[in-house]
């Protein structure tokens, strides 16, 4: 679920709030209304901290930041929420998480807040706030981050003439950014080389691979089949609430294939495992893969001489979409405030300061900014044109799994036999059929979709 920049672009880089300082000025600490945000721990910590405080200049709140580790943080709030203990004011939420949220009552609607903020919710790209901030008819928060997938690539081994006309001799087709899943899988097989081999005409050092997965133990196998899952015209549930056994199948042994072209550490690894594959040199291209990791990838140019990187939508168009959704807690004690805040870090003035550091924006006016379009900016905002061209591709995309308030518990339940099936413990097939079955228990029958 959660998509960490591992290196430290977010720390000093991103300054405090320049807003007017009037409501500090005339507020006294003792006055302050205190409210408490629970997020992750090392979630960009450093650029929260420089945005609150640039809430805090404006507002007489004080903000307590809880930070907790991502693994746990959706039991957590889920605790406090069932005891309305009001421990926490403002919740982070997965994409995956808010129906379960709402649909609770663990949550309280924003829709009358923004009544007269429609500028605001409008700002949001709308593929992505369908998806994180809207359910049966409300608005329950505003999503300040997105880890929406694309597709990232050495652009230098896709442009070279050699590797070029050496992939049209046994392909018959041109090398180039894939635009099929099929394209893409050709390019994984192409580009897998053994030590000696010729990569840009040039001996390899050591094993070269055509893909990096992210087939670990972990939640982020299911983000990366979800593109080929969805561009097969399929979902991860039905509208009648159950689980395509047939299309799952179908998408797991097309990720087994690529499976053949990744390295063996594939079967251990997330995002940043595949970051670091790729920054050392071991692989030409990504899967479906979040974009927010751009400013990592990129890293790659100094590391591996000549290497160029690239970006684009991910093949077909479909790729895993979503954000973190800052909601406020039902049983807060101060909702006004909370709100204010969720507004806040929401809003263009802070987004537009989060995007400077290198954090992935949700809002179109700060993804379509021309400053964030230059060659000064693209080590950590190069991606940022490629996500407004998926959220007008995908305009419209909805998922059941993100519809059902019982979509966290699936989600946390999909990578057991996701990832049996890549570790080959089961068959495909046999992967399908255990998703079916869990996911029938978690919902007690068919799962309810409520958009």
């Amino acid at each position: 679920m959660a998509r960490l920049l591992t290196t430290g672009l977010l720390g000093a880089a991103l300054l405090a709030s320049t807003a007017p300082l009037a409501l500090a000025q005339d507020c006294v600490d003792a006055d302050r209304v205190p409210i408490t945000w629970s997020t992750i721990a090392g979630f960009y910590t450093d650029a929260m901290a420089a945005l609150v405080a640039g809430f805090e200049a404006q507002h007489c709140v004080k903000v307590n930041v809880i930070n907790i580790d991502n693994s746990q943080l959706y039991n957590k709030q889920v605790i406090e929420m069932v005891g309305q203990t009001g421990a926490y004011d403002v919740v982070t939420l997965e994409t995956s998480e808010k129906a379960e949220f709402a649909e609770n009552g663990f949550i309280l609607p924003m829709t009358d807040y923004f009544a007269d903020k429609q500028d605001q919710l409008q700002d949001v790209a709308p593929t992505l706030a369908a998806l994180t901030t809207q359910y049966k008819g409300d608005v329950w928060g505003l999503p300040y981050y997105t880890y929406t997938a694309g597709y990232i690539y050495r652009a230098d081994l896709l442009e070279d003439p050699t590797e070029q006309a050496a992939f049209k001799a046994k392909y018959g087709y041109d090398l180039g950014v894939p635009t099929t899943w099929a394209q893409h899988r050709d390019i994984a097989e192409f580009f897998t080389r053994k030590t000696g081999d010729l990569l840009k005409g040039e001996p390899l050092t050591k094993d070269f691979y055509g893909v990096g997965l992210m087939a670990g133990p972990f939640p982020e196998i299911q983000d990366e089949m979800s593109g080929v899952l969805w561009s097969q015209g399929a979902d991860w549930l039905t509208d009648e609430g159950t689980v395509p056994v047939d299309a799952v199948e179908k998408a797991m042994n097309d990720y087994l294939e690529l499976l053949k072209f990744a390295p063996p550490a594939a079967l251990t690894v997330t995002y940043d495992g595949v970051m670091n594959q790729m920054k050392d040199g071991q692989i030409a291209q990504t899967y479906s893969f979040f974009l927010d990791q751009w400013p990592n990838a990129v890293q790659t140019e100094t590391l591996v001489p000549g290497a160029r990187m690239g970006v684009a939508e991910a093949p077909e168009k479909k790729a895993y979409i979503g954000g973190f959704l800052l909601a406020v807690s039902a049983s807060s004690q101060h909702p006004e405030a909370a709100m204010d805040f969720v507004a806040y870090v929401g809003g263009h003035e802070a987004q537009m300061e989060f995007a400077r550091a290198g954090g992935t924006s949700t809002l179109m006016s700060v993804l379509s900014d021309p400053s964030f379009g230059t060659p000064e900016s693209r080590t950590k905002t190069g991606h940022f044109a490629t996500l407004l061209t998926i959220f007008d591709s995908m305009k419209g995309f909805r998922s059941n799994l993100f519809d059902t308030p019982f979509g966290a518990k699936i989600y946390n339940t999909m990578q057991i036999p996701l990832q049996s099936a890549a570790a080959g413990q089961i068959t495909a097939r046999e992967a399908a059929e255990q998703l079916a079955t869990e996911v029938a228990k978690i919902c007690g029958g068919p799962c309810p979709i409520g958009k």
